[in-house]
């Protein structure tokens, strides 16, 4: 067994049912490896600066906390299987435009586009507690009896959890035209098939999945934004819902759709820098064009 799946079904053994006392010291646990490990804290530092203008002491704060999120997310998953759905949005949820969901009581098909901020993923298997089930695609990670426990951790609560491939596409592509629901990240270019746009200035690759899919099967677009208030406790954002136009033009359509999202996800980090949980080196990875 890997070091990452060992570890995950241990935290799920100590603190699935009583995670209380382990976001209390996730701030001191995130402290403590902000110290001792230089090389994801100057990452998330980087990743900060655009977010916080350039101010470095502010963007090593902000980083602080984007990990200590990171942190956190991995401790709502550990909690899943034993989780109430029909009763967390409720008990944990605090929701601005809850009435922009009422569209997932209706039949139709419906993609709900959101980031790696706050637990979009947790945030999406309360919301869609309405008889609506969901697919949603994540990323391919190793090694693999790791990622097949963190799949079995996201599916615990209703929801199916794929990885981005083949296999996955399909089956969201399938979902849709059937009318269902489908969850997709539109922050980070995993699959490096991305549109080239701006981000708080900087030209940066954005996924153009979400679109195409929501472009070629007609869905209704929902975005969605997390943000971890405290331990368990979110404040979600439900924005506009859209359709990706469909003209001749299937790449102008798709880049004015991306765009759309850059400027919601600008705005929601601008107002909540360490929301965003990417450990990855994000403007270096995800560059393109000329700054």
């Amino acid at each position: 067994m890997s070091a990452q799946a060992w570890a995950m079904r241990a935290a799920r053994l100590v603190a699935g049912r009583r995670p209380g006392p382990f976001y209390a010291v996730a701030p001191a646990v995130a402290r403590v490896t902000w110290w001792l490990n230089p090389r994801v804290r100057r990452r998330l530092t980087r990743n900060m600066l655009p977010l916080c203008e350039g101010d470095r002491s502010r963007a090593r704060r902000e980083g602080l906390r984007a990990l200590q999120h990171v942190l956190e997310y991995y401790l709502d998953l550990v909690t899943l299987p034993g989780r109430d759905m029909s009763r967390f949005e409720a008990e944990h949820l605090e929701i601005f435009h809850v009435e922009r969901l009422e569209l997932l009581r209706t039949n139709g098909a419906v993609l709900l586009v959101s980031a790696h901020t706050g637990n979009a993923e947790l945030a999406i298997q309360a919301l869609t507690y309405r008889g609506r089930s969901f697919v949603a695609l994540v990323e391919r990670l190793e090694p693999r009896d790791w990622a097949e426990y963190m799949l079995k951790l996201r599916s615990s609560a209703g929801g199916t959890f794929l990885e981005t491939n083949f296999g996955g596409v399909r089956t969201c592509i399938e979902t849709l035209r059937a009318g269902g629901v489908v969850g997709m990240m539109g922050d980070r270019d995993i699959q490096h098939t991305g549109v080239c746009t701006r981000l708080f200035d900087r030209p940066v690759r954005l996924p153009r999945g979400p679109w195409e899919l929501a472009r070629r099967t007609g869905a209704l677009v929902i975005p969605i934004f997390s943000s971890r208030k405290r331990g368990d406790q979110f404040r979600i954002d439900v924005e506009e819902p859209f359709r990706v136009e469909e003209t001749e033009d299937a790449d102008g359509d798709i880049r004015a759709a991306v765009e759309r999202f850059a400027g919601l996800l600008e705005r929601h980090l601008r107002r909540d820098p360490g929301q965003w949980a990417v450990l990855e080196d994000f403007w270096r990875v995800h560059a393109c064009g000329e700054g």
